[in-house]
C-alpha cells in the first residue's frame, strides 16, 4: 500500500470539502478530544446510597461461616487472625471457608451486594467510607479478603489513599483476584490510577497492611498491562484448594452415562450442542447456571469436555482433586474455534495475551517476575492459562481437532479413554499440592501480616 497516495488522497478530499464541514469536522474532533480527558471523571447514574450499612441490621448482615475440618485431626478451637469475606461468589466463598477450616481461623462472611453492584465506582467508594461503612466493616475483624470481584471492595482500597492514616481501614486487607479485577467498571482511568498507587505503596507505607494474591497465573500479568506499572515483587499464586461439598445428582437432568461425555454450557456460546449434533460426540450438555452435584457425579460419565469461557474456573481444580478426566483443546484449537466464530466469550481475549512478558523477558527480569511454564509445541500466551500450565498437564487430555476428539469418544474401556489414569492420580497429586496451597495463605497471615500461626 502506497502511503504517500493515502496522504494525497486524503489532502486532495480536505481541500475540496466545504469551510463549514471542516469546521463541524474540527469541532467534533475537539469535543472528542475533551471528552476523552474528562471521561474518567464521569460517571453514569447509579442509585443514591440507601444502605449505610455501618452497623448490624436486618438489612445489613455478616454471617459466620464453619465447616467441618478437612482433615482427620481433632478440630482445634478457632484462633487469630479472625477473616472477614467481602465477596458475593458463592465457589469463592466456599473455597476461603475450607483455608480457614484447614488453618482453624474463624470465619466470617459479607456480601457487598448489601450495598453496591458489579462495577462499583469511584463516588459510590466514597459514599460508602463517608457513611462508615469501611470503618464498620474493617472494625469486625483482623483480615478482610476481597474476593473475586475486586471493585466490591473498592472503598476498602479507596480508603488507603486518604492522607490521613486514621481513615485507613483498620484491618488488614488480602485482594484475592480471581478473573474479575475490573468486571464492570465504567471510571476504568481512575481505577486504574487508584490500583497503580496502591501497587506502588505496597511494598512501602502499605507493607503489612495490603498484600495481593491470585488464583491462577493470568493476573498478575493482566492487572500490570492495564495499570502500566509492574508489582514490587511476584504475587502469591494460591488456587482453589480444590474441595466441594457433596450433593445428589439433580433429577432433572439426563442419567448419567460411562458411555456420554458431559459438560456445562456458558451462556456465550453452542459450541457444546455442535459437539453433541454435529460432530456426533456422545455428550450430556448442562445447562448454563444449573447445579449437577459437583465434581463426585462427574466421575459417572466417561469425562467432562470444557471449551474454556475464562481464563480458570474453579471446576477445573476440582475435577483434577476428585479424578474427573477432563477434555479441553490445545490452545492452537481453541484458537481456531475462536477465530471461526465456533465459539465465543467475552472473557478470553488470546490477543491480549500477546501483550504480556514473554519467557525471555521474565527471565530477565527475575527475581521480581512472575513464572509461568509452557507445555512443549504450545504457544508461549498458554503459560497464562492454568488450562495450559504444565502442572497440571498429567491429569488433563488436549485434543488437536474434533476427529482426534470422536476417536477418543469412541473407546469403550474407561481404561483406554483414561490412559493417563487420571480418577487415581488427580486426587493424590492434589491432596499434596493443597498442602502447599494451605501455606501460602498461612505465610500470608504469618510472615506479610505477623500474626501468631
Amino acid at each position: 500500500m502506497d502511503i504517500e497516495l493515502i496522504k494525497a488522497t486524503i489532502l486532495s478530499l480536505w481541500t475540496r470539502t466545504p469551510k463549514r464541514f471542516k469546521a463541524m469536522a474540527v469541532g467534533l474532533v475537539a469535543l472528542l478530544l475533551v471528552v476523552s480527558l474528562v471521561w474518567d471523571s464521569i460517571e453514569l447514574f447509579e442509585p443514591p446510597l440507601t444502605n449505610q450499612c455501618n452497623q448490624h441490621t436486618p438489612d445489613c448482615i455478616v454471617s459466620h461461616q464453619s465447616l467441618s475440618p478437612t482433615t482427620s485431626n481433632p478440630p482445634k478451637p478457632p484462633t487469630k487472625p479472625s477473616i472477614l469475606y467481602y465477596n458475593t461468589h458463592s465457589g469463592a466463598a466456599d473455597n476461603i471457608a475450607h483455608v480457614a477450616s484447614s488453618l482453624s481461623l474463624s470465619l466470617s462472611h459479607f456480601n457487598p451486594s448489601q450495598v453496591t453492584s458489579y462495577g462499583t465506582s469511584h463516588s459510590r467508594a466514597k459514599a460508602l467510607i463517608n457513611s462508615g461503612h469501611v470503618k464498620w466493616i474493617c472494625s469486625l475483624t483482623d483480615v478482610i479478603v476481597i474476593g473475586d470481584t475486586i471493585p466490591h471492595g473498592r472503598a476498602i482500597l479507596l480508603s488507603f489513599l486518604d492522607t490521613d492514616p486514621s481513615k485507613w481501614c483498620s484491618a488488614r486487607v488480602v485482594v484475592e483476584m480471581t478473573n474479575r479485577f475490573d468486571w464492570d467498571v465504567k471510571d476504568r482511568r481512575r481505577y486504574y490510577r487508584m490500583v497503580r498507587e496502591l501497587v506502588r505503596r505496597s511494598e512501602l507505607d502499605l507493607k503489612g497492611r495490603l498484600v495481593w494474591v491470585a488464583n491462577n497465573n493470568v493476573e498478575q500479568a493482566f492487572v500490570e498491562w492495564k495499570i502500566g506499572a509492574k508489582f514490587p515483587k511476584p504475587i502469591r499464586v494460591l488456587r482453589p484448594v480444590g474441595l466441594a461439598e457433596d450433593y445428589e445428582y439433580p433429577s432433572d437432568l439426563p442419567n448419567p452415562s460411562i458411555d456420554h461425555f458431559a459438560s456445562r454450557t456458558h451462556d456465550t456460546t453452542h459450541i457444546f450442542e455442535e459437539i453433541r449434533d454435529k460432530h456426533k460426540i456422545p455428550l450430556t450438555i448442562f445447562p448454563f447456571g444449573h447445579k449437577y452435584g459437583g465434581p463426585k457425579n462427574l466421575l459417572r460419565f466417561k469425562g467432562f469436555i470444557d471449551i474454556p469461557y475464562q481464563y480458570s474456573v474453579m471446576k477445573f481444580y476440582e475435577n483434577i482433586a476428585y479424578g474427573v478426566p477432563q477434555f479441553v483443546p490445545t490452545p492452537q484449537f481453541y484458537e481456531k474455534l475462536v477465530n471461526t466464530k465456533h465459539h465465543f466469550t467475552h472473557c478470553i481475549k488470546v490477543p491480549d495475551l500477546l501483550h504480556f512478558p514473554t519467557l525471555d523477558e521474565l527471565e530477565k527480569t527475575k527475581p521480581n517476575s512472575q513464572t509461568i511454564g509452557i507445555i512443549r509445541d504450545f504457544p508461549e500466551w498458554s503459560g497464562y492459562m492454568d488450562y495450559y500450565d504444565p502442572l497440571f498437564a498429567p491429569y488433563v487430555y488436549y485434543f488437536n481437532s474434533w476427529e482426534e476428539l470422536r476417536e477418543i469418544a469412541g473407546r469403550e474401556r474407561v481404561k483406554d479413554v483414561d490412559w493417563k489414569r487420571v480418577r487415581e492420580s488427580g486426587p493424590v497429586f492434589y491432596n499434596a499440592y493443597r498442602k502447599s496451597i494451605l501455606d501460602g495463605w498461612k505465610d500470608v497471615f504469618v510472615n506479610e501480616f505477623g500474626f501468631t500461626p
